[in-house]
């Protein structure tokens, strides 16, 4: 009967022992609260979160690139989207997007031809 006891008293200690360690190698153990994490904004909703614009102008091709011709004050702004841009060459259009004026270029969100 005492062995048993002794016995039982090992196995109960080897269990503990082997949850102790667990947690303590566990980095999301009890005593740290898991905080989720913040999802990343995607492109559309980081240009959302800028200031958003819509610029008039004639669809041009200068240096090999697509570039938005302000008509009312002989400006250009280069474009992020070529493709798209493409579709609407020699056209008067309104791009919407977000202005980098670090490299005054637009970022855009959609080229629609003007009314």
């Amino acid at each position: 009967m005492k062995r048993i006891r002794v016995i039982r008293c090992v196995v109960l200690s080897f269990n503990l022992f082997g949850v102790a360690s667990i947690l303590a190698q566990n980095p999301a153990s009890p005593q740290q609260p898991m905080r989720p994490q913040q999802p990343r904004p995607s492109q559309a909703q980081a240009a959302n979160q800028g200031h958003v614009k819509t610029f008039a102008g004639k669809i041009a091709k200068t240096n090999g690139k697509y570039v938005l011709q302000d008509l009312s004050s002989a400006s250009s702004y280069a474009l992020d989207d070529q493709k798209t841009a493409s579709k609407y060459a020699g056209k008067v259009v309104l791009v919407t997007g977000v202005l980098d004026s670090n490299t005054n270029t637009i970022r855009v969100q959609k080229i629609d031809t003007a009314a």
